[in-house]
């Protein structure tokens, strides 16, 4: 058993709604197919305006050169997550025993994402690490600390999901990835042994390697994905990992939380009407920040946090590249 004694998380500063990518960058798509297929209205970039309008991001490395020049990075974006958890957690930077993060679009190879934002928020040393399974990587975390023998932890550790998409998305008109993907973080204070916020229990964490390929961004290519297997195998997996820890937790529909990956609005919807689940109870944001992939899921829980109560039971359940999948139970202290 974990705690989460805080989360946090960071947006970039440009937003880009839909009227900004049919109206001004003219994507062929309208708004009825957005409704209808995704149900994201809005999402943000480390990528200005004027660049996406300039360029439409024909080569992704120009654009990781433009986020730098213009102060954004995955490693921004996480230092100013990371920050938000540990000013909750009422917690110094020198207090933190490991950093552990992943990035599916690195700006730099070398240093690591956990060593650079160890030094950004003035972290000491440490076994700081990442550990990347793409959008489903914040069970990876939870399930990677789950495994470990308690003893072998610091008293805190800095959980960390982050990346910048929009830098891997081609914004040609035909393409739809636009209306995706958005940038972003999250953070979590986790302790083995320090009580918090929430207890976490991870449960699933599984990976399917024969369909590695099926989502894909090459080093500084563009992101390209089968979509309808990956919505598929997405909204499968997904109702069975909801079935299989309800079932060993002994829970029923009406008295949980549901989190899922923050893939898209409809996906949801679908996910809920293929199990009943009650709207009100499923926690969400994509529609408002797009899908900002592994930092989707915990942003969600951190934003919707203050206002759940003592006793509360929440299920998650994620999928990202790799194939892979994974989930557990949480329940508010």
């Amino acid at each position: 058993m974990l705690n989460i004694l805080s989360m946090g998380w960071a947006l970039p500063k440009t937003e880009l709604p839909n009227s900004f990518l049919q109206k001004e960058l003219g994507l062929e798509r309208g708004q009825d197919w957005v409704d209808s297929r995704l149900g994201i209205d809005n999402r943000f970039s480390v990528l200005s305006r004027e660049y996406i309008l300039k360029t439409r991001n024909k080569d992704p490395m120009q654009a990781i050169l433009h986020a730098k020049a213009h102060g954004e990075t995955p490693v921004t974006l996480a230092a100013r997550a990371g920050k938000m958890a540990l000013d909750k957690a009422g917690l110094k930077p020198e207090q933190v025993g490991m950093v552990l993060i992943n990035c599916d679009t690195p700006f730099d190879l070398v240093p690591s994402a956990a060593t650079a934002v160890a030094k950004a928020l003035g972290i000491p040393g440490g076994p700081h690490m990442e550990l990347n399974s793409a959008c489903s990587s914040f069970a990876l975390h939870m399930h990677a600390l789950g495994q470990a023998r308690p003893e072998t932890l610091p008293d805190f550790i800095l959980t960390l999901q982050v990346a910048a998409y929009t830098t891997r998305v081609d914004f040609s008109p035909k393409c739809y990835d636009a209306y995706i993907w958005g940038d972003g973080a999250a953070a979590q204070v986790v302790s083995p042994r320090h009580p918090g916020r929430l207890t976490v229990e991870p449960m699933i964490f599984e990976t399917a390697p024969e369909q590695a390929y099926e989502i894909s961004v090459e080093t500084t290519g563009h992101f390209t994905q089968n979509g309808a297997l990956v919505r598929e195998f997405s909204i499968r997996k997904t109702c069975e990992m909801y079935e299989r820890i309800a079932e060993a937790k002994g829970l029923y529909a009406e008295q949980v939380y549901t989190v899922s990956h923050q893939a898209n609005y409809v996906m949801q919807d679908s996910i809920l009407g293929h199990l009943q689940l009650p709207a009100e109870r499923h926690i969400r944001n994509v529609r408002r920040q797009g899908n900002i992939g592994a930092a989707g899921c915990p942003s969600a829980i951190a934003q919707r946090l203050d206002a759940l109560h003592s006793g509360d039971q929440i299920v998650y359940a994620v999928l990202g590249a790799g194939l892979a999948w994974g989930g557990g139970y949480m329940e508010v202290r």
